[in-house]
């Protein structure tokens, strides 16, 4: 049996930057307030991405923002998450993509621990819509999983 905690270890991967082991320590820190709210399971990766989610929107205010992941408040997650007046989810996807090439991360590198948590979360779940009917079936990008996250019903406090 393993925590939320430790599932997020593997999440986070290997080596990176300072700043991206601060943002999964903070990620930790906060979903462990309400650990209670994540289950041991997630058959759909809906969970996983939402976390992970949260800890590349803390890495990129933090290092845009030059302070501390703990010193990112949640209007700044939300400025980076909410759409804009006509975007798209993918109009979101492409600006957080830009955020992390202009940090210096090449996208596309599965080597870097922050490219491939990206990586993950930029894949679109069942772009044709075959399963709408069924409720447990992923849909949309991984990134929108955050919104789980940032849920009233988990209500982090940051």
């Amino acid at each position: 049996m393993t925590t939320i905690n430790e599932q997020s270890q593997t999440w986070q991967g290997e080596s990176g930057p300072a700043e991206w082991t601060r943002a999964w320590d903070r990620t930790r820190e906060l979903i462990g307030t309400r650990a209670d709210c994540f289950s041991e399971r997630d058959s759909d990766g809906s969970q996983e991405d939402g976390i992970s989610a949260l800890a590349i929107a803390l890495y990129i205010t933090a290092k845009e923002q030059h302070v501390e992941p703990a010193a990112v408040r949640r209007q700044a997650v939300d400025s980076l998450v909410d759409r804009r007046p006509g975007e798209t989810d993918l109009d979101v996807v492409q600006r957080w993509e830009a955020h992390l090439e202009n940090l210096g991360h090449d996208v596309d590198d599965k080597s870097d621990p922050v490219s491939a948590r990206w990586h993950r979360l930029r894949y679109e779940h069942d772009p044709n819509g075959r399963n709408w009917d069924d409720s447990l079936a992923r849909h949309g990008y991984g990134l929108t999983a955050i919104h789980y996250v940032l849920g009233d019903h988990v209500g982090l406090a940051f």
